[in-house]
């Protein structure tokens, strides 16, 4: 079979996003900022060096906002970095639980931050303050009195793992709302059926053969939303899957698929992804939205719990990264 390249576009289209977005905010800093994203390319992904550079340019608008004789962010120096305290890191902190950039903007809603949140910016300006502590710029790494907001970790055991019963659960919940769907239409006028029902059905069977396919291969839902028609084959059974590696490098991973996964997929491919529809930018996508689109990770975490909900209750934190940790369980029992 022949590599599939629209995946590795796909990907390509992201990048070329995240590194139109960091550019856009780097001409806006000032020039040690440029400098210091080239020295983190050698270590860090694409999407991390535009995440600390997203965290360094909402500092830097903090300072505007909180010291006078800063215009813009153009206009923060390294001396200014260095000459900040503990003090003004810790009431850093503390705005970010809770902030607008513009406070009589109606419009703009406030944003809050976890602790979680809170400790990745606070590393994210520390690596900027190492940076230019060693290539000299400031001669006081003053970041080292910040305080790094403390996380508790999740121990392992409170992933949630499916046991059969409950992946049965969850499967039938979604095999339920295609019946419902169905009916619903069948009790309906042709005439008085709208677009949204029509669709409904067609989208349920795209969610069991996410489900399915996220439990059998154990898939990241960037991965699984990554994925193009031509990376799947049905003669022999298998898929490829586009993988980030170190930095921003990429390898393409076989997978050999299952015959329920395999019929699953042609039942969606060759009937209810007709009738979704993919418009002209997302033609290639395996996976659509109900708006036409390649369906995003957010979609497919909503689409879990939904089902998750239904069959398990509320009390069960069911979230793709549970499908991901149940595949785990299943091949380490089999090992």
């Amino acid at each position: 079979m022949i590599i599939n390249n629209n995946t590795i576009e796909y990907k390509e289209k992201l990048e070329l996003q995240y590194n139109q977005r960091m550019n856009a905010l780097l001409t806006e800093l000032p020039s040690f900022c440029t400098e210091y994203e080239i020295y983190l390319r050698e270590k860090n992904s694409l999407k991390t060096r535009m995440e600390y550079i997203f965290d360094i340019y909402n500092f830097f608008k903090y300072l505007v906002k909180v010291d006078a004789e800063i215009k813009t962010v153009t206009d923060v120096t390294a001396e200014t970095l260095e000459k900040l305290t503990g003090a003004d890191f810790d009431k850093y902190l503390e705005w970010l639980s809770n902030y607008k950039f513009d406070e009589k903007n109606e419009n703009e809603k406030p944003k809050t931050n976890s602790q979680a949140s809170k400790k990745r910016k606070i590393m994210s300006i520390k690596s900027l303050y190492s940076f230019l502590f060693v290539k000299g710029y400031i001669s006081y790494n003053s970041s080292l009195e910040a305080t790094v907001p403390k996380v508790t970790k999740k121990p392992r055991e409170a992933v949630q793992i499916l046991t059969e019963a409950q992946c049965k659960s969850f499967m039938n919940i979604i095999d339920v709302n295609y019946k419902r769907a169905k009916k619903k239409l069948s009790e309906t006028s042709e005439d008085k059926q709208n677009p949204k029902d029509k669709m409904r059905p067609h989208l349920v069977i795209r969610d069991k053969a996410i489900a399915l396919l996220m439990l059998d291969t154990g898939l990241r839902v960037s991965e699984l939303c990554a994925i193009n028609c031509g990376d799947i084959s049905f003669n022999p059974g298998s898929l490829d899957v586009v993988r980030m590696g170190e930095g921003d490098g990429k390898t393409i991973s076989r997978i050999e698929l299952s015959e329920e996964v395999l019929d699953i997929l042609k039942h969606y491919l060759y009937d209810a992804r007709d009738n979704i529809g993919a418009n002209e930018d997302n033609f290639d996508a395996l996976f659509l939205s109900s708006i036409h689109r390649r369906i995003t990770p957010r979609s497919v975490e909503l689409m879990v719990k939904k089902y998750a909900t239904e069959a398990l209750g509320k009390d069960h934190a069911v979230h793709p990264r549970a499908l991901r940790s149940t595949f785990e369980s299943r091949n380490t029992v089999a090992d």
